[in-house]
C-alpha cells in the first residue's frame, strides 16, 4: 500500500501506530480499510456480520481507499484483530490509562460523571476533550445522557452494573484460529485548542486518550481466561486508576460511622450490601500486571497508581476532608490545577489509609514507586431505594446530581507526567 495516499490530504502520520484494542505496534503502510459495498460482508477475523477488510489497491481522488467492488471508504482497521481504529490515531500518539475497582464500587457512575465534566472543564484550560471514536464512546454517551441530559431530571434514574460479557466492552475476534476476547476503550481526544498559550504545542501535547473499563469481577482472584485479553491493558497503561469504595470496608465504615442506610448496595439485589476486601483486588492485579509484564515480584513499577476514594459525600465530613471546592485557579485567563491542593489532599488520605487499612498502602507501594490518593464524589448525594416492578434499585434524581473532584484524577495526572503540559522533565514513559 502507497503511504503517500493516506498522508495525500496534509497529514503527518505516526511513524509507528499503536491498536487501541490488541496493542499492536505497526506501520502506516500495513493499515487496513473497512470494505462498504453490501456484498463484501463478512470477514474472517472479526466476523460474518462485519465488513470485509482489505489492503487497498487503488484510491479515489479525495485520497480514500477503493474497496474491491468499486465502492469508496475511509473507514481504517487493525491488520492483525481487524477492529477499527479511528483515523486520529495515524496522526496522534495514545496515552492508555486503565480503571479498575471492584464490583458495585461505582466505576460507571465514575466514568460517565467524569467524561461530561472534563468536556466542559478542559476548554477552560485551553484544551479539548472530545470523542475521538463517537462508535466506541456510545456506551458513555449513553450514560452521560441518562445522567445530565433527562427530559424528566425529577425522575429517578439508574446506570445499570457493568456485565462481565458486555459487548460494548469487548469483542470475540478469530487471532490464530482462536477466539480471543479483546477490549473496546473510550477514546477520547485531548488537544491545546487555537487560543490556548498551549496552541503552539499542539504536535507535542496532542494524545488519543485510551481508557479501559471492566468489570468488577474481571479483577477477582480466579483462573485467568487464556482467551481473554480484556485486562491486558493493566501492562500497557501509563496510568492506573483504582476506584476504592470505603461503603465495602467494613473497617473504613465502622471509622467514619458509616451506618447501614448508607451503604451502596450491588445493583442485582438491594437487600445485601456488597462487601469485598479490596486490598485483595489490588494485590490480584498487582500479580497480573507482573506476568503480563514479565517482571519479578520483587521489581516495582514506575507506572503511577492513582486510588479514587470514592463516595466522599459520605465519608469525608466524619474524617475532616473536604471537596466541596474544586481545586483549580485562574492563570493568564486560563484554568489550572491547583496542584499543592491535590497533593495535601493525598498526603491526609494516605495517613488515614494508614491508620485504617495499612495493608492496602503496603500493597500498592510495593507495586509501584508511585502512588496518589484522590477524593472523589461521583454524585454528590446519595441514590435512593425505589421499587419499580418486582425489582428494588438504588436511583438518583439528575436533578440532583452534584458531581466533585471527578475531573481531578485525570487532570491532575496529566499535568503531572505528560511534559509537554506541565514543561517539566517528570513523567511517565512513552514509547
Amino acid at each position: 500500500m502507497e503511504t503517500a495516499s493516506l498522508g495525500s490530504q496534509g497529514k503527518q502520520l505516526l511513524r509507528k501506530i499503536t491498536c487501541p484494542n490488541c496493542w499492536l505496534r505497526f506501520s502506516s503502510s500495513d493499515i487496513l480499510f473497512v470494505a462498504k459495498h453490501p456484498d463484501l460482508v463478512g470477514d474472517a477475523i472479526v466476523g460474518s456480520n462485519e465488513f470485509l477488510r482489505f489492503e487497498p489497491e487503488r484510491f479515489d481522488v479525495h485520497g480514500n481507499a477503493v474497496d474491491p467492488k468499486g465502492f469508496s471508504t475511509s473507514e481504517l482497521a487493525c491488520p492483525k484483530c481487524h477492529l477499527q481504529i479511528p483515523e486520529l490515531m495515524l496522526e496522534i500518539p495514545p496515552f492508555f490509562i486503565s480503571f479498575v475497582g471492584a464490583p458495585a464500587s461505582g466505576k460507571s457512575y465514575f466514568l460517565a460523571t467524569m467524561s461530561w465534566e472534563l468536556r466542559k472543564l478542559m476548554p477552560k484550560m485551553g484544551l479539548t476533550f472530545t470523542d475521538a471514536d463517537p462508535s466506541a464512546n456510545s456506551h458513555i454517551q449513553e450514560y452521560e445522557h441518562t445522567l445530565f441530559l433527562s427530559a424528566d431530571p425529577d425522575t429517578p434514574t439508574e446506570i445499570r452494573k457493568t456485565q462481565t460479557d458486555d459487548p460494548k466492552l469487548h469483542k470475540q475476534v478469530l487471532l490464530d484460529g482462536a477466539a480471543v476476547h479483546v477490549p473496546i476503550p473510550l477514546q477520547f481526544l485531548l488537544r491545546p485548542t487555537a487560543t490556548s498559550k498551549h496552541s503552539q504545542k499542539a504536535q507535542e501535547i496532542g494524545r488519543v486518550i485510551v481508557m479501559y473499563d471492566n468489570a468488577g469481577e474481571h479483577f477477582l482472584p480466579k483462573i485467568l481466561d487464556s482467551t481473554s485479553q480484556v485486562v491486558q491493558h493493566l501492562a500497557r497503561s501509563k496510568l492506573i486508576f483504582m476506584l476504592f469504595d470505603p461503603t465495602q470496608d467494613s473497617r473504613f465504615r465502622n471509622h467514619c460511622k458509616i451506618n447501614e442506610s448508607k451503604t451502596i448496595y450491588n445493583s442485582n439485589t438491594a437487600t445485601e450490601p456488597f462487601l469485598i476486601r479490596q486490598e485483595t483486588l489490588l494485590r490480584e492485579m498487582a500479580v497480573r500486571i507482573r506476568r503480563y509484564m514479565q517482571i519479578s515480584e520483587g521489581k516495582r513499577l514506575h507506572k503511577p497508581l492513582i486510588i479514587l476514594v470514592a463516595k466522599c459525600d459520605i465519608w469525608g465530613d466524619a474524617v475532616g476532608i473536604s471537596i466541596d471546592r474544586e481545586p483549580y485557579i485562574n492563570s493568564d485567563n486560563e484554568l489550572v490545577i491547583d496542584m499543592p491542593a491535590v497533593e495535601h489532599k493525598s498526603e491526609q488520605l494516605r495517613t488515614l489509609f494508614n491508620e485504617i487499612c495499612p495493608e492496602l498502602v503496603a500493597t500498592a507501594e510495593n507495586l509501584t514507586s508511585t502512588v496518589r490518593f484522590i477524593p472523589v464524589s461521583s454524585l454528590g448525594t446519595q441514590p435512593e431505594l425505589l421499587q419499580k416492578q418486582d425489582r428494588q434499585f438504588y436511583g438518583i434524581k439528575p436533578s440532583q446530581i452534584k458531581p466533585k473532584w471527578v475531573t481531578v484524577p485525570l487532570v491532575y495526572s496529566l499535568f503531572k507526567w505528560l511534559s509537554a503540559l506541565n514543561g517539566k522533565s517528570e513523567q511517565v514513559h512513552e514509547e
